[in-house]
């Protein structure tokens, strides 16, 4: 299969994703007590110092977790297949995916 029919996740979602983890962090910080360092999607000046700044991530950095997210759950379904059907099962259910998570998260 050529790289560009390859399937994976949508940038755009995985920048959703991101942007909505880090509003809540900065929400989240807010209410701790520490100074809010998101400004939502307002555009950064050069002369802005870096503690102003909203988090954002570059192009390559989002194609590169969407792989990322990609390889780490093809590799959770093939691990989960694998307890399945040494099991007789024919269908992965919670409690496989619960067995191979500790490793897995250990190899990423």
């Amino acid at each position: 299969m050529d790289d560009n029919e390859t399937p994976t996740f949508e940038p755009d979602l995985i920048r959703a994703i991101f942007k909505h983890i880090w509003i809540k962090k900065a929400q989240e910080r807010e209410r701790n007590g520490f100074p809010n360092t998101e400004t939502g999607d307002s555009e950064v000046g050069a002369g802005t110092s870096k503690k102003n700044r909203p988090t954002s991530a570059n192009t390559n950095a989002l194609k590169l977790s969407c792989e990322l997210l990609r390889i780490f759950i093809s590799e959770a379904i093939q691990r989960a297949g694998t307890i399945a059907e040494a099991e007789g099962s024919t269908m992965i259910e919670p409690t496989h995916l619960e067995r191979i998570l500790p490793q897995l998260l250990l190899d990423f």
